[in-house]
């Protein structure tokens, strides 16, 4: 600082005195604006891979809780049903099983959420995360919004469904992580997506083909990818 210039680049602030280049404010880092986070496909499927062999033993019991869970409950659900000869009891607990159906599906959903949101925090993917039912209501009803929304989408060629799927790829991890009401959520994973449509969309092939490819088997890698990557559009840091 000084009373008068010293030199090229020397500015005049509104006290009245002179200040040398660095400090003008068009060099001010805080006055630069801030880029835009990018997805990065390749890192997040790479941390995907890394971290679920990095926690293989508790990853590979969570894959099994998420598909044994889901599995034997319909395998059960079928003996239930062939058992009873009363069209009228049939019926009754045909609606009770679809409600115990829908619930188990919500809970195991959440359940691998959990674990892909701990692994991005540096925290052990315990496998009763799976049994959690903290903020599993809204989860649920967020769910069925999107359930929803996905089949008013299959009457528009398909497509329909697809974009709803792709826009709203991020919504349960909005509500399990910052506890977002269920249609915000939407909003929130609408408006993340929107914003980063181009890399979205790659990386959602991606994630849609190497499951297909393992029969869902990978699903433990590409939801720790997911959880990454909705970390890194935030702008949150994730866990090394």
């Amino acid at each position: 600082m000084s009373d008068i210039s010293q030199g090229d680049g020397w500015w005049q602030a509104s006290d009245g005195k002179w200040y040398p280049p660095e400090q003008s404010p068009a060099q001010s880092p805080s006055s630069q604006p801030t880029p835009a986070p990018r997805l990065d496909v390749g890192a997040a499927l790479s941390y995907g891979w890394s971290k679920f062999v990095e926690n293989l033993s508790s990853m590979i019991v969570i894959v099994l809780i998420f598909f044994g869970v889901q599995i034997g409950f319909q395998f059960i659900s079928n003996i239930l049903r062939f058992s009873i000869d009363s069209f009228f009891l049939s019926l009754f607990l045909g609606f009770g099983l679809m409600a115990i159906g829908l619930f188990v599906g919500f809970l195991v959903e959440a359940g691998i959420i959990r674990a892909a949101l701990a692994v991005t925090r540096g925290d052990k993917p315990d496998p009763a995360l799976m049994f959690s039912t903290e903020r599993l209501a809204p989860f649920a009803i967020a769910s069925i919004l999107v359930a929803l929304l996905s089949f008013v989408g299959l009457f528009f060629c398909c497509v329909g469904f697809l974009v709803v799927r792709l826009f709203l790829l991020f919504y349960g991890f909005y509500v399990l992580d910052k506890d977002v009401a269920p249609a915000d959520s939407l909003k929130k994973s609408y408006d993340l997506v929107s914003k980063n449509a181009g890399d979205v969309v790659i990386f959602a092939i991606v994630i849609v083909l190497i499951n297909l490819f393992t029969c869902g088997l990978a699903i433990g890698v590409t939801e720790i990818a997911v959880g990454y990557a909705y970390k890194q559009l935030n702008g949150e840091p994730v866990a090394a």
